[in-house]
């Protein structure tokens, strides 16, 4: 029994890609900073500063979580040859759940799904109550985007539009639904802020494509990089490492970064092997690239604290 649910709680935390979190906590956070920056953050009550934070830090986290884990539950039937096969060979008791032939364990992870997309539309209630009507657009665009990526019958990964609104909602998106809320008004500062940011999760959806290229043609799904070609996706992921790095300098150039978002260029040997990773359709070419922008992330957080600390011992001085 213990084994069992050991089993079960590793599958789950598999199904929820845990580490790929990091997309939705940089994106969240990316906004947060740029509120802190341009003083609206500063100019709340510290209670009220921090609850916000929180609220939309989770917010951002449960939407991703559950895109994770309904992606698990409808991309199932691609883990076997023949799941019904395995699952007598196995003695795994299966129903039928929305028109599917599916384990218990599996109807868990879309029901688990369902309820973080939930947890994160009942923030984004409050999130709208506290701030105005554009809030709503851009939760109910993020909570549909979150469900449609493989959930049916929208499933746009398979129209080739996974890496183009993965990026739209994983990165612009959930910048500007993180700035609105403490800000309360539309602004292009947390998108270009955050872009260098946002140019890694459609690489991080094409090394994840590329890793499927030979099983998604066989399969006739529709991936972007299925519809373009080895070549062509390739070219596309060089494009969007290349422009997140040069971004970070002519962002700094431009007084945006601090001096020291320097910093997030070391990781440069990790993006090179990456590519060479992702190139060759390696799965570990989804762990680097997804290390990349971990690695970007917490330089860029180190690099503003650290520009934020220097200002406030000049002021202090």
């Amino acid at each position: 029994m213990l084994k069992n649910t050991v089993l079960r709680a590793k599958e789950f935390f598999h199904a929820a890609r845990v580490f790929s979190l990091s997309l939705a906590l940089g994106s969240t956070s990316i906004g947060i900073i740029a509120s802190w920056r341009d003083g609206s953050l500063a100019g709340l009550e510290t209670t009220r500063a921090v609850l916000l934070v929180v609220l939309i830090t989770l917010a951002g986290l449960a939407a991703q979580l559950g895109a994770n884990l309904i992606n698990d539950y409808f991309e199932g039937s691609f883990k076997y040859a023949n799941p019904a096969a395995f699952a007598v060979t196995h003695g795994i008791t299966r129903v039928q759940f929305l028109n599917r032939d599916r384990t218990a364990f599996e109807v868990f992870v879309f029901l688990s799904g369902v309820a973080s997309l939930g947890f994160a539309g009942l923030i984004g209630l409050y999130l709208v109550y506290i701030s105005s009507w554009p809030m709503l657009l851009i939760g109910l665009l993020g909570l549909v985007g979150s469900y449609g990526y493989t959930g049916e019958p929208i499933v746009y990964k398979n129209k080739g539009l996974g890496v183009i609104l993965s990026f739209m909602l994983m990165g612009p998106l959930m910048n500007l639904g993180a700035y609105y809320p403490i800000a309360r008004t539309l602004s292009w500062y947390p998108v270009i802020l955050g872009l260098p940011l946002s140019l890694l999760i459609p690489a991080l959806m094409i090394s994840n494509e590329m890793r499927d290229l030979d099983e998604d043609s066989g399969f006739s799904i529709g991936t972007l990089s299925s519809m373009i070609g080895h070549r062509w996706a390739l070219f596309l992921y060089d494009s969007l490492l290349v422009c997140s790095l040069i971004a970070i300098v002519a962002f700094i150039v431009l007084g945006l970064y601090p001096l020291q978002s320097l910093l997030a260029l070391l990781p440069l040997p990790i993006a090179l092997e990456a590519r060479r990773r992702v190139a060759r359709h390696e799965s570990s070419g989804i762990r680097l690239t997804n290390l990349l922008h971990q690695c970007l992330f917490i330089a860029l957080l180190i690099a503003f604290a650290l520009a934020e600390f220097q200002l406030t011992s000049i002021v202090d001085t």
